[in-house]
């Protein structure tokens, strides 16, 4: 098979609008060649473009002006908050700033005001992580809100503050599920290290067992921190902790779970470990928990 003639160098980046292939004099008949797909009307793509949010969004972008910006589950997903799995397939999400909102199959589109509500990600218009986390309110559940929030303020490489969440809530009156946002803001945590551990404290907490500390320094009788908790209890001396698959697949990662553990052990705490067969058992594991607090007291 004849291999199509190459394209002009300003087109070989990744998706392109009709109108810049017209302008460099590309033929239209090239633009129906076997190494090109047409994701958007106007818009020709190489056919190996990813089918991933980021393959998706970059397909779009030909066809956004400068007042266009990603948005929703589709900023989420390219920011890389914390998005239920579920929303992982939603169509593109594109908001207008200040203009009328876009239509166009496959993209759900949106109108706001604030032209501030924008940044930039690698090329991609989208917006802030803050103005994200509000913008899903109605699309996920309390719970769910709770896992993002907690996401955004996490201990490593955080994408927002409290306070900026804090702020961006009280601007938000009269804005869809605030009511919502209002209850879930009450439950983030900063400083977690994965959806998990939210998860985790948010079951123990409606549990009506008393709240744990998210991500304790744990420091030994010189004063030398010797663990990071994911779930404490100071004064009882407990410590609840969710093993990924790396804790046990990864033999380096087990060694040091062992030592760590030890170190723990021997300073009086009481370590419950969770894996997802656990926790895809509440009962059992509330229980367990409930009576190490007990013991602990007793």
């Amino acid at each position: 098979m004849r291999q199509p003639r190459p394209l002009p160098s300003e087109l070989r980046l990744g998706p392109f609008h009709v109108k810049d292939a017209d302008a460099l004099g590309v033929a239209r008949w090239r633009l129906r060649a076997s190494d090109l797909q047409a994701p958007h009307h106007g818009v020709r793509a190489p056919i190996a473009l990813p089918i991933t949010v980021f393959g998706r969004a970059a397909a779009l972008l030909p066809l956004l002006k400068d007042h266009h910006c990603f948005s929703h589950v589709t900023a989420a997903m390219l920011l890389g908050m914390r998005l239920p799995f579920r929303l992982h397939d939603a169509p593109l999400h594109v908001t207008s700033l200040g203009h009328p909102r876009m239509r166009r199959p496959g993209v759900v589109g949106h109108e706001a005001n604030q032209r501030d509500l924008q940044i930039t990600l690698d090329g991609f218009p989208v917006t802030s992580p803050v103005t994200t986390w509000l913008d899903l309110a109605p699309m996920v559940s309390i719970d769910e809100l709770v896992q993002i929030g907690d996401g955004l303020v996490r201990r490593n490489q955080p994408q927002a503050t409290m306070d900026e969440l804090l702020a961006a809530l009280a601007a938000a009156r009269g804005i869809r599920a605030v009511r919502r946002l209002e209850v879930a803001m009450t439950r983030v945590r900063p400083r977690t290290d994965s959806i998990r551990e939210t998860v985790l404290r948010l079951l123990i907490v409606d549990a009506g067992l008393p709240e744990p500390e998210v991500n304790l320094e744990i420091r030994n009788r010189a004063g030398a921190i010797i663990a990071h908790g994911d779930l404490v209890w100071r004064s009882s001396k407990v410590i609840v902790e969710y093993d990924g698959d790396q804790h046990r697949t990864d033999r380096w990662q087990f060694s040091v779970d062992v030592d760590r553990i030890g170190r723990l052990q021997q300073l009086g705490w009481l370590v419950i470990r969770v894996d997802a067969r656990l926790l895809a058992r509440p009962d059992q594991l509330i229980e367990r928990i409930r009576a190490a607090l007990t013991r602990s007291h007793a």
